[in-house]
């Protein structure tokens, strides 16, 4: 997801499962919302102790958590479970902040993120033939 996620299925699958590769794709936020939410990101990853919290924190920490506050995503728990569901939004506003509006804007995203996970899939592949021939010499 681009981003440290502690203790999410990604970190199951690689420890538990021993999969060398555990993706997660965030593909959707409302184009609304995009321009603020690259503004707060970038004045976070500015701060002057960002490389150290960005090393050794996580985005729930007292640093990021009012950015996910605001933009909730799957990957980042900041509120207990029993407490969140929807983030006070209506079903209106979730769907929309997790769904393109219409048929355009659907295909693109369809198109935009279907070639990045063709792409990521044709990298590890390579990556895996790579692997698997320097072990045979």
């Amino acid at each position: 997801v681009g981003y440290s996620c502690p203790g999410t299925c990604l970190d199951y699958v690689y420890d538990k499962l021993q999969t060398p590769y555990a993706f997660a794709f965030e593909i959707y936020a409302n184009p609304a919302e995009e321009e603020d939410l690259k503004q707060r990101w970038q004045e976070k990853i500015s701060a002057k102790d960002a490389e150290f919290l960005q090393m050794n924190a996580h985005l729930a920490s007292e640093h990021f958590k009012d950015l996910f506050v605001d933009h909730p995503s799957s990957f980042v728990q900041v509120r207990n479970a029993k407490h969140h569901r929807g983030f006070g939004r209506s079903s209106t506003d979730c769907f929309e902040q997790f769904n393109p509006g219409d048929a355009e804007e659907y295909r693109s995203v369809v198109d935009n993120w279907s070639a990045a996970y063709l792409e990521m899939a044709a990298m590890v592949a390579k990556n895996i033939r790579s692997n698997s021939t320097r072990a045979i010499f």
